[in-house]
């Protein structure tokens, strides 16, 4: 990738990089039980893998971090380092 040699190449762009459309992944550490919380929110409102969109991800992202925002408002480490990225 000479082209991206300066680059700065995070675990999500490499992700992107090796060929996934769209990924979900974090600015900083997070803890495990908060980060499979929202999993188990994501893949809950995600729906059947048959129909799925970039959108239908953002969106299931979205609902998710607002679970956990709303459940812990005052702790934004649990719940803003997450984000979607694709298209």
């Amino acid at each position: 990738m000479p082209h991206l040699a300066d680059e700065f190449v995070n675990l999500a762009t490499a992700f992107q990089l090796a060929g996934f459309r769209s990924v979900v992944a974090t600015l900083w550490p997070v803890y495990d039980s908060h980060a499979s919380d929202l999993a188990r929110l994501f893949y809950a409102t995600l729906g059947s893998p048959s129909d799925l969109t970039p959108d239908r991800a953002a969106r299931a992202l979205h609902e998710a971090v607002r679970h956990l925002r709303d459940r812990m408002p005052d702790r934004p480490d649990t719940w803003a380092a997450h984000l979607h990225s694709g298209a």
